[in-house]
C-alpha cells in the first residue's frame, strides 16, 4: 500500500513539474520582471519536481520504497511546490494559473 501510494505522489510530481514548466511560457515578461527571483526559483524547483518524481517512481518500482517514512516525506515535498507557486502569483500579481485560463478557454 505504501509503494501505491508513493508511486502515486511521484506521478503527482511529475504532473507538477510538468505543469511548472509549461506554465512559464505563458508568463508575459513583464510579469516575469514584476518577481525575477521568485519566477527562477519556480522554473527551478519544477525542473527539480520533474526529476524527483521521476527517479522516485523508478526508484519504488524497481527497489521497494526505502522507508515507510517515504510517502510522508514526498506528500512534505509537495507542499514546498505549492509554496513557491503561491508565492509567485502573488509577486506576478495574478489570481491564478495562466494554465487555467487556457483550458477554459478550449473548454468553450
Amino acid at each position: 500500500m505504501f509503494e501505491l501510494f508513493s508511486i502515486f505522489m511521484s506521478a503527482l510530481y511529475i504532473v507538477q513539474g510538468l505543469l511548472g514548466l509549461s506554465e512559464q511560457h505563458l508568463y508575459t515578461s513583464a510579469q516575469r520582471s514584476r518577481a525575477p527571483l521568485v519566477s527562477r526559483v519556480h522554473l527551478l524547483v519544477s525542473i527539480a519536481f520533474t526529476v524527483v518524481g521521476v527517479a522516485s517512481a523508478l526508484w519504488v518500482h524497481r527497489n521497494g520504497i526505502p522507508t515507510t517514512w517515504y510517502p510522508t516525506i514526498l506528500a512534505c515535498g509537495m507542499f514546498v511546490s505549492i509554496l513557491v507557486q503561491g508565492r509567485m502569483y502573488r509577486a506576478m500579481n495574478v489570481s491564478h494559473s495562466p494554465m487555467l485560463d487556457r483550458v477554459l478557454v478550449r473548454l468553450d
